[in-house]
């Protein structure tokens, strides 16, 4: 087969394979590729046959596969747990003396492949994943590649792969660090190999099902665990501005006590109390029971998402993600 390197062949058994395996013989393989590169196209029914046809002349727009952001963030207005907050630094250590421990100190006779720095972001929404990634590009003075892995899937034979491979590309030549966002569905499929450009954050909200082939290629997994007590005091106190005109009875402490919510619904409750009390006018003050009112209608939302969507956020100590993996 003269251009096999130029395709990617995939038993729904065996994955990804070479030149042949149990499954599929090599003859099959070739076969294959001579009529893909004929031209032949095979569809299940009528309807999906027209339905592609009507996208036939659609040419993938790269340029939207990603959004190239200045870092806003740094990493002083993330409230996390001693621990997550340790993985970071042991990340940005490797980083800043990458020289050092491949040069210096002989890691580079160790490792041959030359890779950047893999970290996995697992936790539920809300808790710092994105947050985080931009404090990091912001303390690296890079800027952060943020993508989606539905921005990536495409439906034509190889366009997902070139799309990975593109946003690679372009996260190379920006000297970005590039965080894939919902990462779960990229890197789970068994086969997948990350490519040895730049730093890479990938973030996910189901640690529980990622392939567990995937723990090899994470170099650093970091868990964002709901915040406790004293953890959601602090982000209260960051994200009430103290600008904000709040009444005299607002006793945030007695929120965070009281409410089991994520840094994002935090936010979430913090405007929508601010909206409360400017439908009452502008004068009017944000109130504690402006306060209750979001945070019970937030804890309902999160109720609901977790019920209909989001499962049970409860993990298993075997599947407890914690510092290094």
């Amino acid at each position: 087969m003269g251009e096999k390197d130029k395709w990617i062949v995939k038993c729904p058994k065996c994955g990804r394979i070479s030149q042949s395996c149990q499954h599929v013989s090599r003859q099959d393989v070739e076969r294959i590729v001579q009529l893909l590169k004929a031209g032949v196209e095979v569809y299940e029914s009528e309807e999906e046959m027209e339905h592609l046809e009507e996208h036939l002349h659609e040419r993938p727009d790269r340029a939207k596969l990603y959004a190239l952001v200045q870092p806003r963030f740094d990493l002083d207005d993330v409230v996390m747990s001693p621990k997550t907050a340790e993985a970071i630094e042991d990340a940005l250590v490797e980083v800043r003396h990458k020289a050092l421990i491949f040069q210096r100190w002989g890691m580079k006779k160790v490792i041959r492949k030359n890779k950047g720095l893999s970290l996995l972001f697992a936790g539920p929404p809300g808790t710092g994943k994105t947050m985080t990634a931009e404090g990091i590009a912001r303390v690296l003075k890079k800027p952060l590649m943020i993508v989606n892995y539905a921005q990536l899937e495409n439906m034509w034979v190889g366009e997902t792969e070139k799309n990975i491979e593109a946003v690679f590309q372009e996260a190379a030549r920006n000297e970005a660090v590039l965080f894939f966002d919902e990462a779960d569905a990229v890197f789970h499929r068994r086969g997948m190999t990350l490519a040895p450009w730049t730093n890479r954050d990938v973030a996910t909200n189901l640690a529980r099902v990622m392939d567990r082939a995937l723990d090899r290629r994470i170099d650093i997994a970091v868990e964002f665990e709901m915040p406790d007590a004293d953890a959601r005091k602090a982000i209260w106190r960051k994200l009430v501005p103290k600008e904000a005109p709040l009444g005299k009875d607002v006793d945030l402490d007695a929120l965070a006590k009281k409410y089991v919510l994520s840094g994002g619904s935090i936010l979430n409750v913090v405007r929508q109390a601010m909206r409360s009390a400017l439908k009452r006018g502008k004068r009017h003050r944000i109130t504690q029971e402006d306060f209750v009112k979001a945070a019970e209608r937030e804890m309902k939302k999160s109720d609901l998402m977790a019920r209909d969507h989001m499962s049970n956020w409860k993990v298993e100590p075997r599947q407890r993600l914690g510092g290094y993996a």
